[in-house]
């Protein structure tokens, strides 16, 4: 019997309009309606008011999350962190002074960010925080930073394929001191804590819930997910999920723009 399900938002509960489709939030307010508990489990900060414009209704679907991919983990609006090495990011950030055409965004707690490159208002806002919460690279404190993102593009155009060389370079530099995954058809690089990733997060809150974990079900897409998705044997993988995570699911639901986690939702809880 499941008894809580975990989330991925980009590309699993959200469509390509970054929107979650009318089916699924009648499948969850029906899991809601049968006392399963429901978690994000996504790279996002939790404001998701301020990036994805979401009411109290939705909002009010979830009892916490996993984000930052683990960094930040919520049950009961309490709140456990997974900081990045801060010798890591000193290093991050060296090496990108080498690029500076490709963006670099560092995130820490209370939505605070540094971009190598500014950023307008309308920019801002898609980020989901205020000029108020913009630090410099050389301001903000390196001692709280949950998450690393790199990428080419992508604030008024679309993304680009990042050099190989910069993939290596940042897998190298981090070294076993970070986890680093390559999303998103390798134009996004995110670092995060050594001790963060979704599977840790959804563990954490797991057992603060007392359930097992074959009552557990997951939803994922990308290469970030597979951790989870391998370890849980009620998974799901969108059907516009990438190869790695298809293979590694236990179930492969329709895509995201077709009613895909309605149709898992409800074959996985017999709703």
């Amino acid at each position: 019997m499941i008894k809580a399900i975990f989330f991925d938002l980009d590309g699993t509960l959200l469509n390509s309009k970054k929107i979650i489709p009318q089916s699924a939030v009648t499948a969850l307010k029906t899991c809601r309606e049968r006392n399963i508990k429901l978690f994000i489990a996504t790279a996002r900060t939790p404001d998701l008011d301020k990036s994805l414009g979401w009411n109290v209704e939705i909002l009010s679907l979830f009892d916490g999350g996993v984000f930052c991919n683990g960094a930040i983990n919520i049950l009961d609006n309490r709140a456990e962190y997974n900081f990045i090495n801060s010798e890591v990011i000193n290093s991050i950030v060296t090496v990108m002074r080498n690029y500076p055409n490709i963006n670099l965004s560092l995130q820490s707690t209370d939505n605070v960010h540094a971009f190598n490159n500014k950023l307008s208002k309308t920019e801002l806002a898609l980020w989901g925080t205020e000029e108020n919460k913009i630090f410099s690279m050389e301001n903000i404190s390196y001692e709280k930073i949950l998450k690393v993102l790199i990428f080419d593009g992508g604030f008024s155009t679309e993304l680009n394929v990042l050099p190989e060389q910069v993939v290596n370079i940042l897998s190298e530099t981090c070294g076993k001191l970070a986890r680093v995954y390559v999303t998103d058809g390798n134009k996004v690089i995110q670092v995060g804590g050594i001790n963060a990733s979704k599977y840790n997060g959804i563990e954490s809150i797991r057992k603060r819930l007392g359930i097992k974990k074959n009552e557990v079900s997951v939803f994922g897409d990308d290469i970030n997910d597979l951790e989870m998705i391998s370890e849980y044997e009620n998974s799901v993988a969108m059907g516009n999920a990438v190869p790695d995570i298809k293979a590694a699911a236990r179930f492969v639901t329709k895509n995201n723009d077709d009613d895909g986690i309605a149709f898992a939702v409800e074959m996985m809880c017999n709703l």
